[in-house]
């Protein structure tokens, strides 16, 4: 019987890191699309290309660092969740 608990308690913890994982994956995929979208608008609708500090450009600028940060957070969950199940 206490095989079986150990088998539920694998089972829901497996199902829960891979819906965190899928979260993850899914928001690095939408900022990727918006980056892909939204990095050729902001530069075809400003104003003055030559402006460094061009609204437009510091919305990309966000945008980028955002999507940096998601591939990073998606990186240490995998490993995370790749190493809870090799163990």
């Amino acid at each position: 019987m206490g095989e079986l608990s150990n088998i539920e308690q694998f089972s829901s913890a497996f199902y829960l890191m891979l819906a965190i994982n899928s979260i993850v994956a899914n928001a690095l995929l939408f900022s990727s699309l918006l980056l892909v979208i939204g990095v050729p608008v902001f530069y075809m609708t400003q104003t003055n290309p030559e402006d460094n500090r061009n609204p437009n450009i510091k919305k990309i600028e966000i945008l980028a660092g955002v999507w940096f940060h998601l591939v990073l957070l998606q990186a240490l969950v995998g490993e995370y969740i790749t190493h809870q199940m090799s163990v």
